[in-house]
């Protein structure tokens, strides 16, 4: 058990160290430290609130970090920096700092971090000129009452009120402006919708022990004019140059709040200077599902879908959708001029004879004519010819299976290999990137419903029966992935709603005949449902789903998890669905959101369910951040996450001599690696970023921070 207050390394050592510190030192000797992030915690993911919300960040972009729990561990100066062993400073040759960055999930990291371990940590941060960043807490001073007194932590602040939320104002200074908040949209307020301290600056001679005295820059202010985002200086009496810089937040945060999603990748950016192993970068993709095919709609009288009742794109749709995604364009910058619907299309609605042995094009029918006069307005992935159930069979085979299933590997492999000859009998575009890629009517085929049908047949729903047996536990059919390795697919989509298909993965638990094995890509569920293609229906079923029916069942829809206390009208749902997306953006994620063709339908004037979704997205989007929003094609997703998948499983060197002013890379392994702050590549939100092929051999590249831009 850790004990509370007692000194590491001795008395002596701790006060020859911090003396040592309060004078500024003479040119380093080296001058370098590993790009790598010290996350101090008060706990695990379960147990810090802090911990749970930035862990998943650093891993989304892809930083180099270790967590330090200060409450089972004993802060000693050789972590930070040792050589042979053995703790040492800037001054000593060959010495290298462990960590460029530090991140505290709070304040003050009560109970268990002592004085001592402060004085190691701010030595470190003073020796190495490395920067801190603190995520939420209390803005207090603390005093130390033993040995060698005085003042430990300071934060340079007074408490002066606490709430639930505040109205904020941006008070971000010219000369931190390249650095910090770039890419937020510093017109707009930051809602502050959970409990936060605020402060006033004190800026009086008062400091720590070192003799460095706390000058604070508020970023973010209440409309009072009290501190809630600062950054803080630590300067020596007659001195510019601060020996010590710490951005520190009063604010609550966690993964599901907006604003900590907006100021996630200021710590991360501030702590590490702009330089890191990874990159930020925000994206947006829509599928629509089935196109060719028609589907079921939503019955208001029945409150459910009706057979009776389908509706498929026709030529005006497709038109209409060219003209609406060009006015898209224009009215949202952050989407750009490339911007482009994905269609998961299924070919047998495009052919003259589904069960011919030679397939013949249907080039003459309305919709298929008109996709093909505007296939290049569109991408495209293949959705399986004829949206079949790919589930596994049941077991014996005679028993009773609510939908047809198949039973060898060929008819699976037909699927997939008559999609693509669909594909080029259309003409539709990249055609051979899109080979790669697989996506199953319903992701059926990665779990097993046990032939029982789900009666809730809504993507925005859990879509699980008590029989059910989800991926991770052996539901996948071996069938299916044979059939995809067989005809080299390489990515498999999923739902990201069900057990085992929320993370990126190789699939790895089932053997599908092949040395190298298929990746798993995620996508977003949303509650513009399959069977609605107007807010009229929509409105009547998303009430129903998420309230009425738990009315009907004589349960509280206030108490009862996933539904809502109060039917919404069409704009509280876009409202309310954009409020997700916007989480599902800024969490740095590359996944797709997912729609139906249904959802493209000119219901009036013009309009459609997925602009009027799209709109409200960007337009929420846009008053938080300027940030560009990257619109890769799915196959794109599946490179980059493969590269991703492999760098997770390199050893990486990465090191920052601030002296010649280099990163220097290797691996264990050949890796293309995402970097941010050197030179040689684009820039994204007034930074630089590149991505390159590192080796075990080293390989040096110059630091360019994008200040000066």
């Amino acid at each position: 058990m850790k004990k509370n207050w007692r000194l590491k390394g001795g008395l002596l050592g701790t006060m020859v160290m911090w003396l040592a510190l309060m004078i500024v030192p003479p040119a380093f000797a080296d001058n370098t430290v590993n790009l790598r992030v010290l996350v101090i915690s008060t706990g695990d993911e379960t147990q810090d609130l802090g911990l749970s919300y930035i862990k998943p960040v650093l891993d989304e972009i892809g930083v180099l970090y270790d967590v330090f729990n200060a409450n089972t561990q004993d802060l000693t100066a050789d972590m930070l920096a040792s050589l042979n062993g053995v703790a040492c400073s800037s001054l000593d040759a060959g010495c290298v700092g462990s960590y460029n960055g530090i991140i505290l999930t709070i304040s003050d990291l009560t109970p268990n971090f002592t004085p001592a371990e402060w004085d190691i940590l701010h030595n470190y941060e003073k020796d190495f000129k490395v920067r801190e960043a603190v995520l939420s807490g209390w803005p207090a001073t603390y005093f130390d009452p033993n040995a060698p007194f005085g003042i430990y932590l300071d934060y340079g602040l007074v408490f002066s009120s606490s709430g639930a939320s505040y109205n904020t104002q941006w008070s971000v200074p010219a000369v931190y402006q390249k650095e910090v908040l770039e890419s937020v949209n510093l017109a707009n307020p930051l809602p502050i919708t959970d409990f936060a301290f605020a402060a006033t600056p004190r800026n009086d001679a008062v400091g720590p022990r070192d003799g460095t005295i706390p000058i604070v820059t508020p970023l973010l202010k209440t409309t009072n004019g009290e501190a809630l985002l600062s950054i803080v200086q630590y300067k020596l009496p007659n001195q510019t140059t601060p020996l010590r810089e710490v951005m520190i937040s009063t604010i609550t945060h966690a993964s599901f709040l907006i604003h900590s999603k907006v100021l996630a990748y200021e710590f991360i950016n501030w702590a590490t200077q702009g330089v890191f192993v990874g990159a930020r970068r925000v994206y947006m993709s829509t599928h629509l599902d089935d196109l060719f095919l028609a589907d079921d709609l939503w019955d208001t009288s029945l409150k459910a879908s009706n057979p009776l009742q389908v509706y498929r794109l026709n030529s005006g749709d497709i038109n209409n959708l060219v003209s609406k995604q060009t006015s898209f364009r224009t009215a949202h910058p952050t989407a750009g001029s490339a911007f482009q619907l994905d269609f998961p299309f299924n070919g047998s609605g495009a052919v003259v004879d589904p069960a011919a042995v030679t397939l013949v094009a249907n080039l003459t029918e309305d919709l298929v004519a008109a996709v093909v006069a505007n296939k290049n307005a569109f991408r495209y992935i293949n959705h399986t010819f004829t949206h079949a159930d790919m589930d596994n069979p049941p077991v014996p085979a005679n028993a009773p299976c609510d939908y047809e299933t198949f039973t060898t590997v060929a008819p699976i492999q037909a699927e997939i290999t008559k999609n693509r000859t669909v594909w080029g009998l259309l003409g539709l575009p990249d055609q051979a990137n899109n080979n790669k890629l697989l996506l199953t009517g319903n992701h059926s085929g990665l779990k097993d419903r046990k032939c029982t049908d789900d009666p809730l047949q809504h993507q925005n729903m859990a879509n699980v029966q008590d029989d059910d047996v989800a991926f991770d536990q052996g539901g996948a059919n071996p069938l299916l992935l044979k059939a995809a390795a067989n005809t080299n697919v390489q990515y498999l989509a999923s739902d990201s709603s069900q057990r085992g298909q929320n993370v990126e993965q190789y699939i790895t638990q089932y053997d599908d005949g092949k040395p190298t094995d298929r990746i798993m890509l995620p996508r977003w569920p949303t509650n513009v449902f399959v069977n609605v293609i107007n807010p009229d229906q929509l409105v009547d079923e998303y009430n129903y789903m998420f309230h009425d029916r738990f009315i009907n069942a004589g349960q509280d829809p206030c108490t009862t998890p996933g539904a809502i206390c109060t039917p919404r009208n069409y704009t509280e749902i876009l409202v309310a669905e954009a409020d997700n997306a916007v989480r599902h953006m800024l969490s740095f994620n590359k996944w797709p959101h997912f729609f139906h063709q249904t959802n493209a339908a000119n219901y009036a004037d013009g309009n459609t369910l997925i602009f009027d979704w799209l709109n409200a997205i960007f337009s929420a989007y846009e008053r938080l951040f300027k940030l560009p929003v990257l619109n890769l094609p799915y196959w794109q997703i599946g490179d980059k996450t493969r590269q991703r998948l492999d760098t997770k499983t390199a050893i990486i060197q990465a090191k920052w001599n601030r002296s010649t002013n280099q990163v220097t890379l290797s691996a264990n392994k050949a890796i293309t690696l995402e970097m941010t702050g050197i030179t040689g590549g684009g820039t994204y939100g007034g930074q630089f970023v590149r991505a390159v092929n590192v080796t075990t051999a080293p390989s040096a590249f110059t630091v360019n921070r994008g200040l000066t831009q």
